[in-house]
């Protein structure tokens, strides 16, 4: 299952949500693989090497990924989650990008559940290429009016990219609008609220550390759109959109 998280505008915090999704989704943790063109925050954040690397990973890629695996270019984070660590410098990583979104079957094939940080996508990010191959979209948005806006504006676009029918909605923080006001605006189910959480934001972010974290609010919200995400059904190529799903 290939997962994306990613922003249209702002900075909700889409790597955080990355990693604590992948940490605590159900029946065992997924991979994190730091996609975001713009360059890679979690080396700097969880004090690991930017090598080995999506950098590598990319340049062993134009060959067809090596024998021996993915396991080559995996660091562990402290959280008990391995990740595939995108370089620091965005250009870097920007070109990393490029060449894995041309080979999505590499991403695909790191492990049974990869969740990619994607960070921005812009128009005209690299990372777009990625969209026909993943089974998952999840957009992270702050729930007010003016970010609401430009999903609104951007969601028909993604939906034009992607072949399979699962893209909603993660709320961060506080809002003015419930779930179902947000759904029914953007025509996307929202499929988690993610709050605001001092303490599970930091470490998730490397700045604390300490197992009590997965007992957070922040914690519990990722662990339920976990859930979510590995209920929805299987990927079937030109299947009519699924029916709006609001996870309250």
């Amino acid at each position: 299952m290939l997962v994306m998280l990613a922003s249209v505008s702002g900075a909700p915090g889409v790597s955080a949500a990355a990693v604590g999704l992948a940490a605590l989704w159900p029946n065992g943790p997924g991979l994190v693989v730091e996609a975001d063109p713009c360059g890679g925050v979690l080396a700097a954040r969880f004090g690991v090497a930017q090598e080995p690397g999506l950098a590598g990973l990319a340049a062993a890629s134009r060959h067809g990924l090596p024998s021996g695996g993915p396991a080559r270019f995996v660091q562990p984070l402290p959280l008990g989650v391995h990740a595939v660590v995108g370089p620091g410098a965005a250009d870097t990583c920007a070109q990393a990008v490029s060449v894995l979104s041309a080979r999505p079957d590499v991403m695909a094939g790191l492990a049974p559940v990869v969740v990619l940080d994607a960070g921005r996508l812009y128009p005209g990010s690299p990372a777009h290429a990625l969209l026909p191959r993943v089974n998952v979209l999840v957009v992270v948005t702050a729930g007010d009016t003016a970010h609401l806006d430009h999903v609104d504006t951007r969601l028909p676009a993604l939906r034009a990219q992607m072949r399979s029918p699962h893209l909603g909605v993660a709320v961060c923080g506080k809002g003015s609008y419930e779930p179902r006001e947000i759904s029914g605006r953007l025509g996307a189910p929202v499929w988690a609220h993610l709050p605001a959480d001092r303490w599970g934001a930091a470490v998730l972010t490397g700045r604390l550390a300490g197992p009590a974290w997965t007992r957070t609010r922040l914690a519990q919200g990722l662990r339920g759109l976990g859930a979510v995400l590995a209920a929805l059904p299987p990927r079937q190529p030109g299947a009519a959109r699924a029916a709006l799903e609001v996870v309250r």
